[in-house]
């Protein structure tokens, strides 16, 4: 009998699913979360297929975007490569398989993190890049460049809107004959499938991964030593495929910011590690040096110590705040008893971080398999 009415269930809802018009079933579709999505797949050929298409990926993009992507924010980390549920260590009642999950790439795995945008994740593996979707798995291996970055490189991932593209920003240091420092540039569009040089005249001292937002990727810069050291975030363009006017970052006393990061869709600043207080800052206004706002500043006799540099990852929606210590812990910190938990990752050598958002937008983008 209970087989009956399961095999029942299912023919009456597949009638239902047929029955939608198209139109009807996009606007009911794009607003359910990827993970149930992926599982929708298997509903019938037509779902499959809709689901499939790469507009309707675009458009669920869209409805995140503009209602609340934080519910579908996740942390990735590199070596070994595992995405954690951040806002699920504040339930007691998880399992540790719940808010961590491990990712196996095969011979590919990375040693590090090139950036991360509407989310597709760029990858650093031995021979290259790969880009990769942790929430639907799909990944592709990126040709080889021929830029042989030693020991002083950069590079970061982004969008362009202009030629709907995603690109791969990668560069490096080398000295020029005359005993200077010269920048050789390369960009991979995953559109056209290829790498390309650009210009890279005059261009200021930048190191590891950058960070994407507004169409541009992100680095901090510094001029100057010690006490009269100077900063400023430069932007590169992924339109315009050039590094654009500094934007200003505050001048507060006794602080040197260490690193940039994301939060609901604003650029923030992190200072140094080796303080009595932590201190965050947020630019409320893209571009707009005025608008910087103070995000957080917290003790760091709360926190566990570090050896290297502590990270604030992410931001939950009770407001604590996600820490990357060194490359062994990562921790949920509650700021307002400073206390914390840690979250269950495994760790090796070279572990990065960065926030990721679960879509189904494909690394194969104009290359569809």
């Amino acid at each position: 009998m209970k087989r009956l009415l399961a095999e029942t269930s299912r023919s009456l809802g597949f009638a239902v699913a047929q029955s939608f018009t198209e139109d009807i079933l996009i606007e009911i579709l794009s607003r359910l979360p990827v993970k149930s999505l992926v599982r929708f797949k298997c509903v019938s050929k037509r779902w499959r297929s809709l689901i499939s298409e790469p507009h309707f990926a675009k458009l669920h993009l869209q409805r995140l975007i503009l209602e609340n992507i934080t519910p579908s924010q996740k942390i990735i980390k590199s070596n070994p490569l595992q995405t954690i549920d951040y806002e699920a260590l504040d339930n007691d009642e998880v399992n540790n398989h719940v808010v961590v999950e491990s990712h196996d790439l095969g011979k590919d795995e990375p040693w590090g993190l090139a950036g991360s945008c509407n989310g597709l994740v760029s990858l650093a593996v031995d021979d290259g890049f790969l880009v990769y979707n942790p929430t639907t798995k799909e990944s592709r291996k990126l040709p080889g460049s021929d830029l042989v970055a030693e020991h002083e490189f950069f590079h970061g991932f982004g969008y362009s809107s202009t030629t709907d593209d995603y690109k791969v920003v990668h560069g490096a240091f080398s000295k020029a004959n005359d005993g200077s420092k010269e920048c050789v540039l390369e960009i991979f569009s995953l559109r056209s499938g290829s790498w390309r040089r650009v210009p890279s005249k005059d261009v200021p001292k930048l190191s590891g991964p950058g960070i994407y937002l507004n169409g541009s990727v992100h680095w901090i810069v510094n001029h100057g030593n010690g006490s009269r050291i100077e900063q400023a975030i430069i932007p590169f363009g992924l339109a315009t495929e050039t590094f654009e006017e500094a934007i200003p970052i505050p001048k507060v006393e006794g602080i040197v910011y260490e690193g940039l990061g994301i939060h609901r869709g604003r650029l923030f600043a992190y200072d140094v590690t080796w303080r009595l207080c932590f201190e965050a800052w947020i630019m409320n206004e893209y571009g707009k040096g005025e608008s910087w706002t103070r995000l957080f500043s917290v003790p760091t006799d709360g926190l566990p110590a570090c050896q290297f540099y502590t990270i604030p990852i992410a931001f939950t929606q009770s407001k604590k705040i996600v820490f990357q210590i060194d490359v062994s812990e990562m921790i949920l910190f509650n700021p307002e008893d400073g206390t914390y938990k840690n979250y269950p990752i495994e760790e090796d050598d070279n572990v990065e971080s960065a926030i990721y958002v679960e879509t189904l937008v494909s690394p194969h983008v104009g290359h569809e398999p």
